[in-house]
């Protein structure tokens, strides 16, 4: 018990004593769902899914679970990148009160399974034939101690660019697929009245866009070498200052400084208020629920510097432990999200693509089967999101996100200062051990 305590205090606000959140309510926790006469066919499931296409995506997902007798007790919890949601987790744990359902990405999964926290689910796995079924990478991130703690939902690439097909078309503009010529095009849409790049200083997003931005500096390779193997000399190479000085310019194409939802961003996209927007492709689920379509309405294609690599984060849905009341029925909730018919409509709505190599995927847009082709190649680099959990804990992501969030926010600080003080947050947080770098191919 004394390490379930010390783990996950790692969220929990440092000024607080541990020992009164334990004990006392807390105002940003969601509250424990009411008992019911028929607790066994409910699940109360804790998530950030809460924009419109967030929510019709986990709403398709209750409805198909209603019709295997399983209720959605909903537990959303607001705020982008899921860090209020993983502190309420904490919490009402800590509290013993935790959901039977909770959204764990990446390490996050690793760390719950090691303290013993999550349901292993070897059987569902294995009468599904989940390891035949599903991409060797997806099943990586479920595996810990060779057991399944985790049922998967869906793909998502993060180094996405959008570019508003009818502000480009309107203003006689060509589409650009390199830096020079975004740069070409931010000048004449500028000139033209309409603000070149979509763009909020809220810390994960601008963390999201530079770790694309280092990725198209870096390369695949010495990408690894930093978010996998975190190797501090890695972040000596000139490419970390490049990625930086990217992010400045960037943002200073953007309307102005100032923290959005991810989902006001999108809904300037979709007006042609803004031309472009770096963004994963959560995006292109909201986009679709303001009638756009990918292909269509908006180009799709990798940030420069990035095309033919899948920078990835998979959402999954772990089932908490606790005293295994609720076991059959958790067991039936992550047979469902791993089946096909599953995946395809709730990977329709969100924005991502199916976990399964054998699902039909031409029913999905155009970008979204771009995804899919990519990732399913064998040839793909395929590399880890560090801001969504892919590759570092908690504490470190949170680390990493703070350090490139005050570098967007102090002009005065030059982009070699920032490299140092990311090699220095990497020296600190130590080389990541062979395992976890092995869950992440």
């Amino acid at each position: 018990m004394a390490r379930m305590f010390a783990l996950l205090a790692f969220a929990l606000p440092a000024a607080a004593p541990l020992g009164l959140i334990a004990a006392a309510p807390s105002s940003s926790a969601a509250p424990a769902p009411p008992a019911t006469s028929d607790s066994t066919t409910e699940l109360n499931v804790l998530h950030w899914w809460t924009s419109a296409s967030e929510r019709a995506a986990a709403d398709h997902v209750a409805a198909r679970m209603s019709e295997l007798g399983l209720r959605w007790v909903d537990g959303a919890v607001a705020g982008g990148g899921g860090g209020p949601a993983i502190k309420v987790l904490n919490e009402r744990t800590l509290r013993g009160m935790a959901p039977k359902v909770a959204q764990l990405n990446g390490q996050a999964t690793i760390e719950w399974a090691e303290m013993g926290l999550l349901l292993e689910l070897d059987g569902v796995a294995k009468r599904r034939q989940w390891a035949r079924t599903m991409f060797p990478q997806v099943m990586a991130q479920l595996n810990v101690r060779e057991h399944v703690v985790a049922a998967p939902l869906g793909i998502h690439r993060i180094n996405n660019l959008y570019l508003n097909k009818a502000v480009f078309r309107r203003l006689n503009i060509e589409l650009p697929t390199h830096w020079s010529g975004l740069q070409s095009a931010a000048l004449a849409l500028r000139a033209a009245g309409v603000t070149p790049v979509a763009f909020s200083d809220e810390p994960w997003q601008v963390a999201t866009v530079f770790e694309t931005l280092l990725l198209a500096e870096a390369g695949p390779a010495l990408y690894r070498r930093m978010v996998e193997q975190r190797d501090p000399q890695a972040f000596n190479d000139p490419s970390v200052e490049r990625a930086f000085q990217r992010l400045r310019d960037w943002r200073n194409l953007a309307a102005g400084p100032g923290e959005r939802p991810w989902t006001q961003l999108v809904a300037d996209f979709a007006a042609g208020r803004a031309a472009m927007l770096i963004m994963g492709d959560w995006a292109r689920g909201e986009l679709g629920t303001l009638g756009l379509e990918g292909g269509r309405d908006f180009a799709c294609q990798a940030v420069p510097g990035t095309s033919g690599v899948h920078q990835f984060s998979i959402d999954t849905l772990a089932m908490l432990a606790g005293n295994y009341s609720a076991q059959a029925e958790q067991e039936k909730m992550a047979e469902l999200l791993g089946s096909a018919t599953l995946q395809l409509g709730y990977n329709r709505i969100k924005g991502s693509v199916p976990v399964r190599r054998d699902v039909p995927v031409d029913e999905l847009d155009y970008c979204a089967q771009q995804s899919y082709q990519l990732f399913a190649n064998p040839a793909t680099a395929r590399v880890p999101s560090l801001v969504h959990r892919m590759a570092f804990d908690e504490v470190g992501k949170n680390a990493f996100i703070e350090t490139v969030h005050r570098f967007a926010l102090d002009p005065k600080q030059t982009p070699a200062a920032a490299q140092r003080k990311l090699q220095g947050l990497l020296r600190a947080l130590g080389p990541k051990s062979m395992k976890s770098v092995q869950a992440t191919p």
